[in-house]
């Protein structure tokens, strides 16, 4: 059974009609996440983003959401200002409302993205008053990358909201990239008290080799670029992401299913099979069989694609150069 038949069967059902999936982006400029537009037709989209010089796209009203809302505003946890000041940088998607931490960013070769390039006093909206302005109470896919305040913005939602999401996607860092930032131990920390676990942890970092130095060693813009790629970099920040465990008594067939389908879209068929199980344990419902008949098939299968030959390519060659096979 294909997939797209899978998707329309579980969009079709009434639990989801009646509580369509609700999806929160906060720090929209680059793009939207691209696996969203499987599920864009019956699910509701809100957006922040507060840098307009990358947010023009955002406010098209084509959107291929079944509802979108969009904020050009500074999304805050808690606030009793009507305005705060906002950082835009020389690179865009460096804006923050925090404040870069130029001092700890000198050690990097990239430094120059975070030099402050003009500060606006913008309009802020506290992300809790957004939700009980459109009348939500609940979130599916907690998606942010705010630059330095990942962790406070999901701690701003009620303890409902935050153990009931099924998805959740945060970016926090490992140096100083901003003063006073939520930092990847925060996030480890407190999500550890949370039935999720992680998913996905991808190490991003740039060179430990200050601006001044990597400029004079790479001289023209296209070595610059080279220069950037080619070499191991310090871990600077993360991008992880969570999923629930789906432990919990109040769990329903609608949060199996959608559960189902977003560790799916990730290709992550050993979780979606999990959830399958979990689901025919709780309700014998013939698309929850047909769900896990379908990861079952893509976990036996996955030797025949080709990254999954690729990987079995690089086992064999492990094994005849170092005798050894990794254990995972």
């Amino acid at each position: 059974m294909r997939l797209s038949t899978l998707v329309k069967r579980i969009a079709s059902r009434e639990e989801i009609q009646l509580k369509p999936p609700v999806l929160i982006d906060i720090g929209a400029s680059e793009k939207l996440n691209s696996i969203w537009e499987v599920i864009a037709p019956f699910s509701i989209c809100i957006a922040f983003d507060a840098d307009k010089r990358e947010f023009d796209y955002i406010e098209k009203s084509d959107s291929v959401f079944k509802k979108q809302y969009v904020f050009n505003k500074i999304v805050v946890a808690s606030t009793d200002k009507k305005t705060q000041p906002f950082y835009l940088t020389q690179n865009p998607y460096c804006s923050s409302l925090l404040k870069p931490d130029m001092e700890s960013l000198k050690q990097f070769h990239y430094s120059g993205l975070f030099e402050i390039k003009e500060v606006l006093e913008m309009e802020v909206i506290e992300l809790k008053s957004v939700l009980a302005q459109l009348n939500m109470n609940y979130v599916d896919w907690f998606k942010t990358d705010s630059q330095g305040t990942d962790l406070r913005l999901f701690r701003s939602l009620s303890q409902e909201i935050q153990d009931n999401a099924l998805v959740l996607e945060f970016e926090p860092g490992f140096m100083d990239a901003y003063i006073g930032e939520d930092k990847i131990v925060d996030v480890l920390n407190y999500m550890e008290k949370k039935h999720f676990f992680l998913t996905n942890f991808t190490v991003k970092g740039a060179l430990r080799l200050g601006k001044k130095a990597f400029d004079n060693i790479f001289k023209t813009a296209k070595m610059k670029k080279v220069g950037s790629h080619i070499h191991d970099k310090a871990p600077g920040w993360v991008e992880m992401m969570y999923m629930n465990k789906l432990d919990m008594e109040t769990i329903t067939a609608r949060e199996f299913m959608l559960s189902w389908l977003f560790a799916t879209l990730h290709n992550h068929h050993d979780i979606a099979f999990v959830y399958a199980e979990k689901a025919l344990v709780k309700k014998d419902d013939v698309l929850f069989k047909d769900l896990k008949k379908y990861s079952e098939n893509k976990l036996k299968n996955k030797i025949f694609t080709l990254k999954g030959f690729g990987r079995l390519l690089n086992i064999i060659i492990q094994k005849y150069t170092t005798g050894t096979i990794p254990q995972y």
